[in-house]
């Protein structure tokens, strides 16, 4: 299967995964505390599942503890902070924020990885880009209110921790690598809010559990995909074009949480964005 294949896969699932997980944390009826560890920990234990019956196989501590602590606590913070900002602002909106985390993966990419990139690479990166600026509210005067600030350190956060990500499992079986870092930032979150515990209740019974776990699922089956795409794929290349899953979370958002307000907006962005990636897939 080819990494560009594997990379749509990863696209439409993460797309879906963000329009249950702002169902699952609609305003502030749910703890983000506790959502995550019971998420991570559910995606972890899918993943384990898998390898127990394929085999499971270490990443070399002694040469990749560093960036294996470092996926552990970043993706335990980014994830926190991604459960706040989607109690907040719209499916679609957490997605623009979301994207920027690819400036992030680009730059590191070229300082860890040795990855070059052509003009047409740069230009439909700066295209994706510029179509998520024109997703951004304009009210006369830049406002960073608590949701825009939310928003862009979690995009900071993911790029951190996607290149950690992707270093570590470069150099390591896909599948153990993948239920490891979920585990890992399951735990973190845990250990340093053990009174969250208290607060699982509501995601571990009836109807909630068992979006929980088909949320679970569908991650699972977005990030086994993307590791892999990456593994194939230049890291540089992936990110920007990974971005696509926002317009695809925007159309969904439209048709199942009704979130229609600016369409013609999105839609001008829309066709922006598919403009760069046609430049950087298509060069």
């Amino acid at each position: 299967m080819s990494w560009q294949l594997l990379l749509a896969i990863s696209v439409i699932t993460q797309s879906i995964s963000v329009l249950l997980q702002r169902l699952l944390l609609h305003k502030d009826k749910s703890d983000p505390i506790a959502y995550v560890i019971v998420f991570q920990g559910l995606v972890a234990i899918i993943g384990t599942a898998y390898v127990l019956v394929h085999g499971f196989h270490m990443p070399d501590l002694t040469k990749y503890w560093f960036p294996i602590l470092a996926t552990f606590v970043l993706y335990g913070l980014a994830h926190t902070m991604y459960a706040k900002t989607l109690q907040q602002v719209e499916a679609s909106v957490v997605s623009i924020f979301l994207a920027t985390n690819a400036i992030w993966v680009m730059l590191m990419s070229y300082l860890l990885f040795h990855e070059r990139l052509s003009i047409e690479e740069v230009l439909g990166a700066l295209l994706i880009f510029t179509s998520v600026g024109m997703l951004a509210e304009r009210s006369g005067k830049l406002k960073l209110d608590r949701g825009i600030l939310l928003g862009l350190l979690t995009g900071l956060l993911f790029g951190f921790a996607t290149v950690a990500w992707v270093y570590v499992g470069k150099h390591a079986d896909t599948p153990s690598w993948l239920a490891l870092s979920f585990a890992g930032p399951s735990l973190v979150v845990l250990l340093t809010n053990p009174k969250a515990v208290m607060k699982m209740k509501p995601f571990l019974h009836g109807g909630t559990l068992m979006r929980m776990v088909l949320l679970a699922i569908i991650f699972s089956i977005c990030n086994i995909t993307l590791l892999t795409a990456y593994q194939y794929g230049k890291a540089s290349l992936i990110a920007p074009l990974q971005q696509t899953s926002l317009i695809v979370t925007i159309v969904l958002a439209i048709i199942f949480l009704r979130e229609r307000t600016r369409l013609w907006q999105k839609a001008i962005a829309a066709t922006v964005c598919f403009l760069g990636v046609l430049l950087v897939a298509m060069r």
